[in-house]
């Protein structure tokens, strides 16, 4: 994936030139919106690089659902084996130090394996 990333950035040093010289408007809005293009297949890939992804034909991509309260959120349990919502407990996500909650049109990454 390295070897990818590294074409990339390359490839978006030249349209940083470019956009350095470029005098057209209609020229310079072009290059710029594949500059931003890259940007954003870079971070991708590097994100992808940095939790060591497999390919995408590995995983299920699964949107959540709209709630039937606007203010509600999703919370992921773990049931302990038990059919009994009394026994399940709550699984809290974190990142950098806060507590995630899934909400309509968040989406979740689910390994096939």
């Amino acid at each position: 994936m390295d070897s990818v990333i590294q074409g990339l950035k390359a490839e978006r040093e030249q349209l940083i030139q470019a956009l350095k010289t470029v005098q057209a408007t209609a020229d310079h809005a072009q290059i710029l919106e594949k500059k931003l293009e890259l940007d954003t297949a870079i971070q991708w890939l590097e994100q992808i690089d940095l939790l060591q992804l497999h390919p995408p034909k590995d995983y299920i991509f699964a949107q959540v659902p709209e709630t039937k309260n606007a203010f509600s959120e999703y919370k992921i349990v773990e049931t302990l084996e038990s059919d009994d919502p009394g026994d399940w407990q709550e699984l809290k996500l974190t990142y950098e130090g806060e507590e995630l909650w899934l909400y309509t049109g968040d989406w979740v990454l689910k390994s096939k394996n």
